[in-house]
């Protein structure tokens, strides 16, 4: 028989439980309820230990309290949808009773169930207009309702259906989400997982057998589940010790290329959680790349560390750039560019070109795993990795096409130790010319560039008026902002905003204080009042310059080592200027000022795009002159390919590790189950019982006066293209029941394999007559 044909008669040989005793012994008995909540506490604990907010206590409370209720109501004879509606019910009352307790420790029930309204709605008004929500109290109650219903769902088909999959993977799914993104190695509750699993497999396996061999009243040893316990124990140990040693797929070519078309599908599934979720605890291990986002929220207190995060070779001091955003939302930034472009290794990126630049080449080593965020000086040309390009496309005044670009990812893992290059456009610009350019800007860029929120309050508007009403150019009212805000005192430990506040407004007249995202926000803000396009840029500072290595002075390298630290992570403003492009200000008091050249530089023959002048002339990214300009040595990063299969990294484990564990545990359990089958006796009469369910469905005629015969008619008459597999089924049925002919083992495989042919049919009519679409 085939593998699907004997899978039938197994499940079709065992009639239902008549008692709840006889209900759980078929399930795998208590030692498989402990097993199924070992599996589901490895997954409620990894996601306490991950520590994303305050609060997380709860789950663990929600998720057990739906596993007992649904192992409870899987002991009874309650049928159809009442268990879950019951279980609906009783999921809001327990939920809201541990939040209650857990969140609101200082609140009546009355004034917790407020307020959990309250702000739910808030959040689901954010997420529908768009804009960003910083409330982890949200968070968490949907932890708990998903973590009560992976509970129910877990033991509700472990007891009542022995559905073993239905158990297992939805959590398994739950975990290995939590791993891939959590900050801290979880690989402790992976294994402790993987090992409850495969006894959860093992167990409820036999206990199917058990329930064979005892109605085939079949002798066995009553103490038979320990010898199997023991011998998959040291089953489970080895599985999961091979897939840890398995290579890593995630930096292979090919499997980028097989995931490329679900990328940005699942980058608008990423950018919609940054968006809802900013204010979760990423701790001080989390990758620095995670920050730069598709939002950013004015917030409260910060905390950075002088944890590195690369180190780059370069020339010239510069500011790292890692992406720009265009909306202000009153409470923070967005980036809406929607369109993502694929580029390949040192293919231009196609922005606008300006006068007074220059080619600067720098060379960036990562210091820390799995960034995927391209760090680049402003106004980046190319660079050196495969990466995915979060784009804009414009038309220039010429009629010509262009983009811009607002962030850079890797679409490769990369490694600690990993390098690329980067190619940047750097301005030599001088002050004169800044202040001299005529304000003619594109269309595109007043419409983009200029936006603010309606609710955007008065007296902003007045002060940026105020302040910039002496001079009469853009440059000088960028500088003349630039300065009053300086005045302001720095301080990284202010109070988050008020929920309904401006985050501008909030900065700059009720607490006067704060840190680079409020001051960046503040004269973006503020410039686009008066009519000069800016833009909010994130990224980090120079960074800490280091001693060059001893023997290699006038080396490659002798151009510049500069190690950046989380602490150096940075907002700044970039000012719009007609001919030199975008050009950083720097209204930030902790950081010092930018030094621009003041006089015009030596003319740069043909191109706009040449080598710097001698001179060590100053350019807005320089901080100080230039010690000269070495050609660097082509680093290229360590990606993809053979390297992948001698390195391991947490994601590819994981991945690697479930699948194949999934794939042999499907498998013992498939040869045991497989060779422990009896022959059904009441095969026929079953798989008729199936044939009246569906004609029930299909809403085919089947009268009870009608006999077996004219029961395939009329199913016949309704169903023509199944007549043969029915006609058989009937045929044999008949002569079983009403002429004691018992069929063949051969007919009874026949048989069954037409039945198996006949599911995708009868489901996909079904399908179709539920959703009311004509029947082909």
């Amino acid at each position: 028989m085939t593998t699907h044909v004997q899978a039938a008669i197994s499940e079709l040989a065992v009639p239902p439980a008549r008692s709840p005793q006889e209900r759980l012994s078929r399930s795998g008995g208590w030692l498989a309820f402990f097993l199924a909540l070992a599996m589901l506490g490895s997954m409620v604990e990894a996601l306490n230990t991950a520590a994303w907010s305050e609060g997380l206590a709860a789950v663990r409370g929600a998720v057990f309290g739906g596993a007992v209720l649904a192992f409870l109501l899987a002991l009874t004879r309650w049928k159809g949808v009442f268990p879950f509606f019951y279980s609906f019910l009783a999921s809001i009352a327990w939920n809201t009773t541990l939040l209650d307790h857990i969140v609101f420790p200082d609140l009546n029930l009355h004034a917790s169930i407020e307020e959990l309204i309250r702000r739910n709605i808030t959040w689901l008004t954010a997420l529908i207009s768009g804009g960003p929500s910083a409330d982890n109290l949200v968070f968490v109650t949907q932890l708990c309702y998903l973590g009560w219903w992976l509970g129910y769902l877990a033991l509700w088909s472990l007891v009542r259906h022995r559905r073993l999959f239905h158990a297992i993977l939805p959590t398994g799914l739950a975990l290995l989400v939590n791993l891939y993104y959590s900050p801290i190695r979880l690989s402790g509750y992976l294994l402790a997982y993987l090992v409850a699993t495969l006894l959860l497999a093992i167990r409820v396996e036999l206990a199917r057998n058990e329930t064979r061999w005892q109605l085939a009243r079949i002798r066995y040893a009553p103490d038979i589940y320990i010898d199997f316990l023991k011998a998959g124990l040291v089953f489970a140990l080895t599985v999961v010790a091979l897939a840890w040693t398995m290579p890593r797929i995630a930096d292979r070519v090919n499997m980028e290329r097989l995931l490329r078309p679900f990328e940005e599908p699942w980058r608008t599934v990423e950018d919609t959680w940054s968006r809802m979720y900013q204010a979760l605890n990423y701790p001080a291990a989390t990758v620095p790349a995670a920050v730069f986002g598709k939002s950013l929220t004015l917030g409260g207190p910060i905390a950075l560390s002088d944890r590195p995060i690369f180190e780059a070779y370069t020339p010239r001091r510069t500011y790292w750039r890692a992406v720009t955003y265009d909306t202000y939302t009153g409470q923070g930034w967005l980036n809406t560019d929607e369109d993502v472009t694929i580029l390949e290794r040192y293919q231009p990126l196609g922005e606008p070109s300006f006068e007074m630049t220059y080619e600067l080449t720098v060379t960036v080593r990562l210091l820390e795993e799995g960034q995927n965020v391209i760090f680049v000086p402003p106004q980046p040309l190319r660079v050196s990795l495969p990466t995915n390009a979060d784009i804009s496309t414009i038309w220039q005044d010429d009629g010509s096409q262009a983009v811009t670009v607002s962030m850079l990812r890797s679409r490769a893992f990369l490694e600690a130790g990993s390098s690329y290059q980067a190619v940047s456009a750097i301005t030599l610009a001088t002050v004169d010319q800044l202040r001299t350019a005529p304000p003619n800007y594109p269309e595109w860029i007043l419409k983009r560039y200029l936006q603010l929120p309606e609710t955007l309050p008065e007296r902003i508007r007045e002060l940026a008026w105020e302040v910039t009403a002496p001079y009469d150019n853009p440059y000088d009212k960028a500088t003349a902002l630039e300065y009053y805000l300086r005045q302001y005192k720095y301080n990284q430990q202010i109070a988050a905003p008020p929920p309904e506040a401006d985050g501008v407004d909030y900065f700059l007249f009720d607490i006067r204080q704060g840190y680079c995202d409020y001051f960046a926000s503040a004269m973006v803000v503020m410039l686009r009042v008066i009519g000069i396009p800016a833009r909010f840029v994130a990224g980090y500072t120079p960074g800490e310059e280091l001693p060059l290595p001893e023997g290699q002075m006038g080396s490659q390298i002798s151009s510049g080592i500069y190690r950046i630290l989380e602490r150096n992570a940075h907002a700044w403003p970039e000012v719009y200027f007609p001919q030199y492009g975008w050009i950083q200000f720097e209204p930030t008091p902790s950081e010092p000022l930018l030094v621009r050249p003041v006089a015009r530089p030596t003319e740069m023959p043909g191109s706009s795009q040449s080598q710097p002048p001698g001179g060590g002339m100053d350019s807005l990214d320089d901080l100080r002159p230039e010690r000269g300009n070495p050609e660097l040595a082509p680093i290229e990063a360590e990606m993809g390919g053979l390297m992948g299969w001698v390195k391991r990294h947490l994601a590819g484990t994981i991945a690697g590790a479930a699948l194949l564990v999934l794939a042999l545990g499907g498998w013992l359990a498939r040869l045991l189950w497989h060779r422990s089958l009896l022959r059904d006796r009441e095969l026929l009469t079953r798989l008729f019982d199936l044939l009246a369910t569906w004609a029930g469905r299909l809403r085919i005629p089947w009268p009870a006066s009608h006999t077996p015969l004219e029961h395939a008619a009329a199913w016949n008459s309704a169903l023509p293209e199944t007549e043969p597999a029915v006609t058989r089924l009937v045929s044999l049925f008949v002569a079983q029941q009403y002429g004691r002919q018992q069929p063949s083992a051969e007919a009874l495989a026949t048989t069954l394999a037409d039945w198996e042919r006949l599911q995708p049919l009868l489901w996909q009519r079904w399908l179709l007559r539920w959703t009311r679409r004509p029947t082909p």
